[in-house]
C-alpha cells in the first residue's frame, strides 16, 4: 500500500509541475520527506472518499463496557406465577425511578397480566436474590401499548435508567438489548445490533405502538427488558420478535418517548387516557397527491377542528407547546406516533399545507378520546 502511495506521489508531482496557471505551481521535493510524511501528503491531496480512516476500537469497546456496567442493575428479572404451584413465567423490567426506598419498574403488560403472584429477581456477584410479592405493587397496566408499571420496596441500592429522546434515533444506530432470555440462567444478557426501522406498526399485532425495529438478539424472557444506546440511555423497551422460518433477528422495542408518556398516565391514573386529535386518513395512500404528509378528513369534536383545519389539508408538522420545535410528519405512522406520545390536556399546533401554502395552526387542547369517555 505504501509503495502504491509513493508511486502515486511521484505521478501527482509530475501533474502538479505540468499545470499551467497564472500562479506559480506548487512543487514538492521528495528528498525532504520521510516515507510516512509522504503518505500523509498524498492523503491530503486525495479526495475525502479515498482518504484513510482509523477507527478507535478500544475506545468503542470501553464505551460498551461502561454502558453495561452503569445499567446492569437497572434491568431486573420478573417472575410470575399464574396459578398456585404452577411453573413460573419469567421476563424482564427496567428501573426508571427511585423514591426513597421505592423503585419504579416498567415492563410489558403481557409479562404480568395473568399474575397471581409476582417476584422481582436481581443479581449480585453472580448470585440471585428475590424480592417477594409482599414488597411489590402493580401500579397500572395497558394492553393496547403492552406496558405496565410495578414498584418494589428494597433497602438495597439499584441504579435507574435514563430516558433518551427516541425521536433522535436513526436507522443504522448501534443499540444494545439487556434482559433475561430463557430465564435467569442467562440473567443480564447483553446483545448488540443496529436499528433496522422506525415507526413500525406490526400488521400481525393488535398493539397500537410505533415500534423500533432492531436486530439485537432477543428471546422469550427479554420481554420488558431494555434497549440502550451507546451512551447507556434507554431508547426502548423490548417487546417481541418475529418468529418465522424465513425471518431472522427481526425484533421490536417500544420507543422511549412512548414509554415515558404511558408510564406517566399509569402512575397518575392507573390506566392510559388516549388523546383525541380528531382526524382520519388513508394509511399509505397519497390521497391529495402529496409527496409527503398526511391528507386528512376532520372529525367533529377534536383538536384538529378546534385548530381550524379543513378536509384535505395536509399535515406536515406536529408540536406540543412544551416541545421546542415541530416534529416532521411524513406519513400516517408519524402522525399516529405523535398523537400517542401526547397526553390529554396538551396544547397542540399543526403545521399543514393548504392550497400549496404552509400554515401553522393556533394551539388547541387535546381532549379525551370519545370511546374512553
Amino acid at each position: 500500500m505504501k509503495r502504491i502511495l509513493t508511486i502515486t506521489a511521484i505521478m501527482l508531482l509530475f501533474v502538479l509541475a505540468s499545470c499551467t496557471t497564472s500562479e506559480q505551481p506548487t512543487t514538492y521535493n521528495l528528498n525532504t520527506y520521510t516515507e510516512q510524511e509522504l503518505i500523509d501528503l498524498i492523503e491530503t491531496l486525495l479526495p475525502k472518499s479515498y482518504q484513510r480512516v482509523d477507527y478507535d476500537l478500544k475506545t468503542f469497546q470501553e464505551a460498551i463496557i461502561t454502558m453495561s456496567e452503569q445499567n446492569r442493575d437497572a434491568v431486573i428479572g420478573i417472575q410470575v406465577y399464574e396459578q398456585p404451584f404452577s411453573s413460573p413465567k419469567t421476563g424482564s423490567g427496567v428501573i426508571y425511578k427511585k423514591d426513597l426506598g421505592t423503585y419504579y419498574v416498567v415492563t410489558n403488560h403481557h409479562v404480568i397480566e395473568a399474575a397471581q403472584n409476582i417476584e422481582v429477581v436481581y443479581e449480585r456477584q453472580g448470585l440471585l436474590f428475590t424480592i417477594p410479592q409482599s414488597d411489590i405493587r402493580i401500579i397500572g397496566s395497558d394492553a393496547t401499548t403492552d406496558l405496565a408499571v410495578i414498584t418494589f420496596q428494597s433497602t438495597r441500592n439499584f441504579n435507574t435508567a435514563v430516558f433518551a429522546d427516541s425521536y433522535e434515533t436513526r436507522i443504522g444506530q448501534i443499540v444494545f438489548a439487556m434482559g433475561n432470555p430463557l430465564g435467569f440462567n442467562y440473567y443480564g444478557t447483553l446483545t448488540m445490533g443496529v436499528i433496522s426501522g422506525l415507526s413500525r406498526y406490526v400488521s400481525s399485532s393488535d398493539l397500537e405502538v410505533p415500534f423500533i425495529q432492531h436486530d439485537a438478539s432477543i428471546s422469550p424472557g427479554n420481554s420488558g427488558g431494555a434497549l440502550f444506546d451507546i451512551n447507556g440511555h434507554l431508547i426502548g423497551i423490548n417487546n417481541m420478535k418475529i418468529i418465522n422460518d424465513l425471518a431472522s433477528n427481526i425484533g421490536f422495542a417500544i420507543p422511549s418517548n412512548t414509554v415515558y408518556r404511558i408510564i406517566q398516565d399509569l402512575e397518575t391514573y392507573g390506566t392510559v387516557r388516549r388523546p383525541y386529535l380528531g382526524v382520519s386518513a388513508m394509511l399509505q395512500v397519497s390521497d391529495c397527491n402529496q409527496e409527503f404528509g398526511v391528507c386528512i378528513h376532520v372529525q367533529s369534536g377534536g383538536a384538529a377542528e378546534e385548530a381550524l383545519l379543513n378536509n384535505r389539508d395536509i399535515i406536515i408538522g406536529y408540536k406540543i407547546d412544551s416541545w421546542p420545535v415541530y416534529i416532521d410528519i411524513n406519513n400516517f405512522n408519524d402522525l399516529r406516533e405523535a398523537i400517542l406520545n401526547s397526553q390529554v390536556g396538551d396544547r397542540v399546533s399543526l403545521r399543514f399545507i393548504r392550497d400549496e401554502t404552509v400554515y401553522e395552526s393556533p394551539y388547541a387542547i387535546l381532549k379525551l378520546h370519545p370511546s374512553d369517555q
